[in-house]
């Protein structure tokens, strides 16, 4: 995976839609499916968005014409990949063990998700 940076929520807004398309999009059509989830965000403001997720190495554009094209280089598996490896480190030192622990000793993990997490990890 490329040195990807952490995205704004709103960038993340804008990052779930285009990966539901599962393609490339155009900012009038990311416009307008905004609009249509009522969101009351400003071109300029999108096209910042657009703009600040190129830089984080998370979309590339293409020119057609006078319009561009914005196509993901990231996969939201990847995305939510990088986010978890960053959580763990910067709370966990890095460590899964660590994790797991501080949730089974917070009382977060049902007996049903223990023994998932044992098959789990056995079929690994």
């Amino acid at each position: 995976m490329s040195k990807i940076q952490r995205m704004s929520e709103a960038e993340k807004e804008v990052m779930q839609i285009i990966w539901a398309v599962g393609g490339s999009i155009s900012s009038a059509w990311l416009l307008d499916e905004l609009k249509n989830r009522n969101k009351d965000w400003k071109p300029n403001t999108v096209l910042t968005f657009l703009a600040r997720l190129i830089e984080k190495g998370i979309l590339t554009a293409k020119k057609h014409g006078r319009a561009n094209e914005y196509i993901p280089l990231v996969s939201a598996n990847e995305y939510k990949r990088f986010e978890t490896r960053s959580f763990l480190d910067s709370v966990y030192d890095g460590s899964i063990k660590k994790f797991i622990s501080a949730l089974y000793e917070g009382d977060d993990l049902t007996k049903d998700e223990i023994e998932d997490l044992k098959k789990w990890f056995s079929q690994r």
